[in-house]
């Protein structure tokens, strides 16, 4: 059957100032998070944005369905992101290829890797994380809608 994580997590990396184009806009949309299972038979009723910022900490429910919203046209720049999920069983795959539970490389790391292991130099302190501060995502009532705009009513099943 389908397996889902106990917590799934988004780590946003990139700066959003490094992530902007020309005319400000942010590279990709915001993250969606659903109350929608994907064994449901119903649409999502509620749903949660996360726009990215750097060094935000986006955690939820495994089992929903989540994703990022498209953007309109295209914007140049690249979001980087950090996708972390914590399972209740889980056995380490062996290997050196893509692939889920894998154990994190030790040699060879391309650059965003490395500086992920890389020991914190002596200019970091705790006052680094004074700006970190709890904050609540943005709350949706309606997740679908039709072409034109209207909200996807009950009853239509799923688009």
């Amino acid at each position: 059957g389908i397996r889902n994580p106990v917590i799934s997590t988004i780590l946003y990396l990139t700066a959003e100032n490094t992530a902007k184009d020309e005319n400000g806009k942010a590279t990709g949309g915001p993250s969606l998070v659903t109350n929608q299972k994907l064994t449901d038979i119903r649409l999502a009723t509620k749903g949660f944005l996360a726009h990215p910022k750097s060094q935000r900490l986006v955690a939820f429910d495994g089992r929903y369905l989540h994703g990022v919203v498209p953007g309109k046209g295209f914007q140049t720049g690249r979001r980087v992101t950090l996708m972390l999920a914590f399972w209740e069983n889980i056995q380490i795959r062996e290997g050196v290829g893509p692939g889920s539970a894998r154990p994190f490389p030790n040699n060879n790391l391309p650059e965003w890797a490395s500086q992920l292991v890389a020991p914190l130099d002596g200019d970091n302190d705790s006052n680094d994380y004074e700006s970190c501060a709890e904050t609540d995502p943005i709350k949706l009532d309606a997740i679908y809608e039709t072409l034109g705009g209207n909200a996807w009513k009950r009853g239509r099943g799923m688009p």
